[in-house]
């Protein structure tokens, strides 16, 4: 194999492997508080949001869960969490 041919061949597995990457950061990102506990009341919800930069628009039942209406650096999140645990089952993003 000639040389330029192996530099062809490193840059596609690296364009490759950087592709792959790219979208498990960006859901890290989105979802920094799944699996972790907030609380099991609206106060406690709330609180622990706020200790993390989050504002807290309101939080109501919904699905036999709680759903916290948030933001935080100009986007909006609903936070679901399970109040039998206290931990954040799913975080959806809004645009």
């Amino acid at each position: 194999m000639s040389s330029t041919n192996r530099i062809r061949t490193l840059i596609a597995g690296t364009a490759f492997a950087a592709a792959l990457a790219l979208p498990l950061s960006f859901a890290a990102a989105s979802s920094e508080l799944d699996g972790t506990v907030v609380g099991k009341t609206a106060e406690e919800i709330t609180s622990n949001l706020v200790a993390q930069g989050y504002e807290v628009k309101k939080v109501k039942p919904e699905d036999g869960m709680l759903e916290a209406y948030a933001t935080k650096d100009g986007k909006r999140y609903e936070v679901y969490v399970d109040v039998a645990t206290g931990m954040v089952s799913k975080v959806k993003e809004e645009n």
